[in-house]
C-alpha cells in the first residue's frame, strides 16, 4: 500500500513538473507552434466533408447494404441454375447365392433412374429466368436508392435554406428588440411592443432548434443510405434541381418494376411447362454383371472366371397424376395473378407519372412567378418597413405585419422549390434515372 501511494505521489509531482515546464515554454515561446499543437492530447477534430449529388449516388450504389444483399441474392440464384438437373441417387447392388443353379453365383448391378430429359431442360430454363429476375431486382433497388439519396440530399439543402431564412429573420427581430428596448427605456413605447418583440424572437428560436434537429436526422439518414461513418454533407450551388426532363410517358415502360413483373410472368409460364413435363414417363437404366456356374445352353461348363452381363431400360408411366394436374392448375392461376400484377403496376406508375408531371408544371409556374416578381416585392417590403419604422412613419404592429408578410412569401418560395424538387425526383425515378 505504501509503495502504491508513493508511486501516485511521484506521478502527480512529475505531471505538475511537466505542466509547469510546458507553461513556461509557452510563455517564453520556446516551443514551435506545430510542436505545441501536437502536444495537445486526446483531442480529435472531425471535419465534415462536402459531397455533391453524383458522388453521393456513386457512394451509395457501392456501399449500401440493401444493394449488396440483392447482389448476393443474384449470385445465389445463379448457383441454383446448376440444380436444374437433379438426378436421383445411383443404386448399386450386389447379390450372392444360388441364383441360377445349385452353385453359388454372384451378381453386381448398377441402376440409375431419371426423369424425362425435357423436365431438366425446362427446370433449368425456369431457374435461369429467376436469376435474370434477380438481376432486374438489383436494378430496381438501385433505382429506389438513387431516389432516396436525391430526396435526402435536397431535403438537407432545403432545410439549410430554411435555416438561413430563420437566421435572417432572427437578425431582423433582434434589431427590432434592441430598438424596442431603447424606446421602452426612453418612454416612447409601451410594454406590449417589447413583449411582442421578445415573443417573435422566442418563436424563431424554437423553430431554429427544431430545424437543427431535423438537419441532424436528415444527415443520419444520408449517412445510412451511403453506409459510411464519415460525416458527409450535401453540397450544391443551387438547392433547386435544374435538370432537363424528358416528359415522355413511355419512359415508364423502362422502369425496373415493369421489367421485373414481366419476368415474373415469364417465370410463371416456364413453371407451368415444368409441371406439364412431369407427366412424361420416368426412365430407368440398369447394368448387371454376374457368374453362371455349370453347363450352359451351349453345352460348355462355365466357372466363376467367366462372367455374363445384361442391360435394362424401363419406363415409369404415371397412372395417378391427380397431384400433377393440381400443380398445373395452380400454375395457371399464378400466370393470371402475375398478369394482373403487371397491369395494376403499369396503371399505378402511369398515374404517378401523370401526377408528377402535373405537379412539376404547377410548381415550375409558381416558382417563375416568385422569381420574376414576388420575391423582389418581399425584399422591398422588408426594406421599406424598416425605414418607415425607424422614421416613426409606422408603428410596431404595422412593422410586424409587413415583415411577417414578406417572410411568409420567402418561406412559401422555399416550399414551392421543395415541391418542385420532389416532383423532379419522382419523374427521374419513374424514368429509371
Amino acid at each position: 500500500m505504501k509503495e502504491r501511494k508513493i508511486k501516485k505521489q511521484l506521478a502527480k509531482s512529475n505531471l505538475k513538473n511537466i505542466i509547469n515546464k510546458l507553461g513556461s515554454n509557452f510563455a517564453n515561446c520556446q516551443l514551435p507552434i506545430v510542436v505545441c499543437l501536437l502536444l495537445i492530447a486526446n483531442c480529435q477534430f472531425v471535419f465534415a466533408q462536402q459531397i455533391n449529388l453524383q458522388q453521393a449516388i456513386d457512394s451509395a450504389l457501392s456501399n449500401n447494404l440493401n444493394v449488396k444483399n440483392e447482389k448476393l441474392k443474384a449470385d445465389y440464384q445463379k448457383k441454383l441454375i446448376q440444380t436444374g438437373v437433379n438426378l436421383p441417387q445411383t443404386m448399386i447392388n450386389g447379390e450372392y447365392g444360388q441364383i441360377n443353379s445349385v452353385y453359388n453365383d454372384n451378381r453386381l448391378g448398377i441402376a440409375q433412374s431419371l426423369q424425362f430429359p425435357t423436365v431438366y431442360i425446362r427446370q433449368r430454363n425456369a431457374l435461369k429466368a429467376q436469376w435474370q429476375s434477380s438481376l432486374t431486382n438489383i436494378a430496381l433497388k438501385e433505382t429506389e436508392l438513387k431516389k432516396q439519396v436525391r430526396q435526402t440530399f435536397y431535403q438537407y439543402l432545403y432545410l439549410k435554406q430554411k435555416q438561413q431564412l430563420l437566421q435572417s429573420n432572427d437578425s431582423l427581430y433582434a434589431a427590432f428588440l434592441s430598438k424596442s428596448n431603447s424606446r421602452f427605456k426612453a418612454g416612447e413605447s409601451n410594454v406590449l411592443e417589447l413583449a411582442t418583440a421578445e415573443n417573435q424572437r422566442t418563436q424563431i428560436s424554437i423553430q431554429l432548434n427544431q430545424l437543427n434537429t431535423d438537419l441532424e436526422l436528415v444527415l443520419m439518414q444520408f449517412q445510412l443510405l451511403l453506409n459510411t461513418n464519415a460525416k458527409l454533407i450535401p453540397s450544391n450551388d443551387n438547392f433547386k434541381i435544374n435538370e432537363a426532363l424528358k416528359l415522355d410517358s413511355n419512359e415508364v415502360l423502362n422502369h425496373p418494376t415493369i421489367k421485373l413483373l414481366v419476368q415474373q410472368k415469364q417465370i410463371s409460364l416456364l413453371n407451368k411447362k415444368v409441371e406439364k413435363s412431369r407427366l412424361l414417363p420416368d426412365l430407368t437404366l440398369a447394368y448387371n454383371n454376374m457368374t453362371m456356374q455349370g453347363v450352359g445352353a451351349d453345352d460348355v461348363n462355365y466357372t466363376t472366371s467367366k462372367r455374363f452381363q445384361s442391360a435394362q431400360i424401363g419406363l415409369g408411366i404415371p397412372l395417378f397424376f391427380g397431384a400433377n394436374k393440381a400443380h398445373i392448375g395452380a400454375s395457371k392461376l399464378n400466370i393470371l395473378m402475375s398478369e394482373n400484377r403487371l397491369q395494376n403496376e403499369t396503371n399505378l406508375l402511369n398515374n404517378e407519372w401523370s401526377r408528377a408531371k402535373a405537379m412539376y408544371q404547377l410548381n415550375s409556374n409558381t416558382i417563375n412567378l416568385f422569381e420574376t416578381k414576388t420575391l423582389s416585392n418581399a425584399q422591398l417590403i422588408i426594406e421599406t418597413a424598416n425605414k418607415q419604422f425607424a422614421n416613426g412613419e409606422i408603428n410596431y404592429l404595422e412593422w410586424v405585419m409587413l415583415t411577417n408578410q414578406a417572410i411568409l412569401i420567402k418561406n412559401e418560395y422555399l416550399n414551392s422549390v421543395n415541391n418542385l424538387n420532389e416532383s423532379v425526383i419522382q419523374i427521374l425515378y419513374l424514368s429509371n434515372k
